[in-house]
């Protein structure tokens, strides 16, 4: 059983504490830019508007930290871009546009108003069976193990059933960074008690968090600016 609520407010609170998740994971992305994004930038698709790779900090398939709407809509056509008012959490909304709208490889694009450059602020996939993924293989569905596996160590994410249920605070290290913010959600919401609920960081090693079967929910993409 799921929470659509609960869920929906989890993903996007996630934007109100990225500036400190991105100062706990600093170190992070720059191990991460050092080693496997130069290889991937030589090696660009022959098309990106049929790339379905996310770069974090760098590109969403082909939409990048100077991307305008008039780039996108070249890219993808204006038949797959709408319009859409995007909502944030704490009942705020910021304008936006949906790139392939109402289906499995929507995309959620907020721009950036603080700096008024037209430019996407954030990218959000949540959809299910999205052909979207990261460079190191991360996308809706991925499970907590999984996940454990690709950032190539445990990580700690907060406890479940609050504002920012299930989201991840910090990689410890790994090979994963800021650039991507990851929210979790158990497999079946029945299970979740007080044990592994509230304002609590738990590490992804514990028993108690493995045994809800926890995926991947929701990836936030921001960019280095």
């Amino acid at each position: 059983m799921r929470k659509p609520a609960l869920r929906a407010l989890n993903q996007w609170l996630i934007l109100a504490i990225l500036a400190l998740f991105a100062g706990a994971c600093n170190s992070d992305n720059k191990k991460t830019d050092g080693s496997s994004a130069p290889a991937e930038e030589k090696e660009q698709p022959a098309s990106l508007a049929k790339d379905y790779t996310v770069v974090p900090g760098k590109r969403v398939g082909g939409i990048t930290a100077t991307s305008t709407e008039a780039d996108i809509r070249a890219l993808y056509g204006d038949g797959q871009v709408a319009y859409r008012s995007v909502y944030i959490g704490e009942g705020e909304s910021q304008p936006g546009i949906a790139v392939f709208p109402d289906t499995p490889n929507e995309l959620e694009i907020v721009w950036d108003i603080a700096a008024a450059t037209g430019n996407p602020e954030f990218i959000r996939i949540s959809k299910e069976d999205t052909d979207w993924r990261t460079i190191q293989g991360v996308t809706i569905g991925t499970t907590l193990e999984e996940l454990e596996k690709i950032n190539g160590r445990p990580f700690n994410l907060y406890g479940f059933g609050w504002d920012y249920g299930g989201l991840v605070n910090d990689w410890q290290g790994g090979h994963l960074d800021s650039y991507l913010v990851i929210a979790l959600e158990p497999a079946d919401w029945e299970q979740v008690g007080p044990e592994v609920s509230g304002d609590i960081t738990f590490s992804s090693k514990d028993p108690k968090v493995r045994a809800l079967g926890a995926r991947v929910a929701s990836m936030v993409i921001t960019f280095a600016k």
